[in-house]
C-alpha cells in the first residue's frame, strides 16, 4: 500500500470520526431542546391535556387502546388522573357492548397487570371474567373457574352499565380473557373471549 493510498483512508476515517461525532452532538442537542420544550409546558394543563390522548395498539389487541403521551412528560398524579377520566368519559359517549367493549391497558399507568373493560347490556346483568395464560381452546371450558366482578363493597351487582378493572394480567404473556354475562338465576346470556399481549414489565 502507497503513501498516498493510506493517506486517504486515514482522511476518510477521520471524516466518518467527525461525522459520527457530529451525528451524536446533534441528536443530544435536539433531544435537549425536545426536552426543554416539554418541562416549558407542564404545568400548562391545557397543554398536556391535548398531549395526552387514548389510541389503538394492535400489538396489544385488536380492540385495546393504550395511553399514548410525550415519553419525557411528567404530570401530578392528581392531574393525570383527572385528565385520563376525562378521556374516558368522552369515549363512553359512544355506545358498547360485550362482543364490543371499550378496552384499555393500564389507562392510569401505574399498574402493569391491568385492563379495564366498559360495555353496556340492555338489561341489568351480573358479569365474571376468566383469564389465563393458556390457550382457551386447549382447556375444558366446563371447569373454568370465574371470577365475580364485585363493587368497592365486595358485593356482586347486576347493572347494564358494567365497568371493571382486571387485574391479574401476566406481563410479557399471551393473555387469554373470557368475560361473561348471567342473568339473576345465574344463566349464562353471552359471553365473549379477548386476547391480549401484554408488554413485559420493562416497556
Amino acid at each position: 500500500m502507497n503513501k498516498y493510498m493510506l493517506k486517504q483512508i486515514v482522511k476518510y476515517a477521520v471524516l466518518f470520526l467527525i461525522l459520527i461525532l457530529a451525528t451524536q452532538q446533534v441528536y443530544k442537542l435536539g433531544k435537549k431542546s425536545y426536552q426543554d420544550y416539554i418541562n416549558s409546558h407542564e404545568t400548562d394543563l391545557e397543554w398536556v391535556e391535548n398531549n395526552i390522548s387514548l389510541e389503538d395498539d394492535y400489538r396489544i389487541g385488536s380492540q385495546v387502546k393504550v395511553v399514548h403521551m410525550p415519553e419525557d412528560l411528567t404530570v401530578e398524579t392528581e392531574n393525570y388522573t383527572e385528565i385520563i377520566n376525562k378521556k374516558i368519559k368522552s369515549l363512553l359517549i359512544n355506545s358498547y357492548s360485550i362482543e364490543n367493549p371499550l378496552l384499555i391497558y393500564n389507562p392510569y399507568r401505574e399498574d402493569t397487570n391491568s385492563l379495564y373493560i366498559y360495555f353496556h347490556t340492555g338489561e341489568r346483568y351480573q358479569a365474571q371474567f376468566f383469564a389465563s395464560t393458556e390457550s382457551i381452546v386447549m382447556q375444558d371450558i366446563d371447569t373454568l373457574e370465574y371470577l365475580d366482578f364485585l363493587d368497592e363493597e365486595g358485593n356482586i351487582v347486576s347493572t347494564n352499565r358494567h365497568y371493571y378493572k382486571i387485574d391479574t394480567l401476566v406481563p410479557g404473556k399471551k393473555n387469554n380473557i373470557i368475560i361473561r354475562i348471567l342473568d339473576e338465576e345465574g344463566t349464562v346470556v353471552d359471553a365473549e373471549n379477548f386476547i391480549l399481549n401484554v408488554p413485559s414489565e420493562r416497556n
